[in-house]
């Protein structure tokens, strides 16, 4: 179970790089289309274009992200699925953000995606 948070935790971190990075590729290549994304804009399903269109929308607003991995969890659904929990932190965000993974061709990529706002900047409950 401790390979698959590492490997979990290590992807989510990739992603993040890539959205702080401007790197629309690498986001790419991580993500399963159409990806579910659900926030406080609401949810829906993206297809590659899409997913382009509300990248460069947010492109340099995302310019630093923490979590730590004492405070991801992941749970390994089958051989194929795992879904991750995680607290996070920018500059003008406080989160719980929680992403399904599939392996699809002997990789890992998003399927889903959602982020809630922490109201009063409080620590999430585990």
């Amino acid at each position: 179970m401790e390979n698959i948070k590492q490997e979990i935790f290590g992807l989510e971190k990739k992603y993040w790089k890539a959205m702080t990075d401007s790197d629309l590729e690498g986001a790419l290549a991580l993500t399963d289309f159409p990806c579910v994304v659900a926030g406080s804009h609401g949810f829906s399903s993206v297809d590659p274009d899409q997913f382009e269109k509300m990248f460069k929308s947010n492109q340099g607003q995302i310019k630093d992200v923490t979590f730590d991995e004492n405070k991801f969890q992941v749970r390994q659904i089958g051989p194929d699925t795992a879904v991750a929990a995680y607290e996070i932190k920018t500059a003008d965000t406080h989160a719980v953000d929680t992403s399904t993974w599939i392996k699809k061709d002997g990789k890992w990529v998003c399927a889903m995606h959602t982020e809630t706002q922490i109201p009063n900047d409080k620590s999430a409950q585990h």
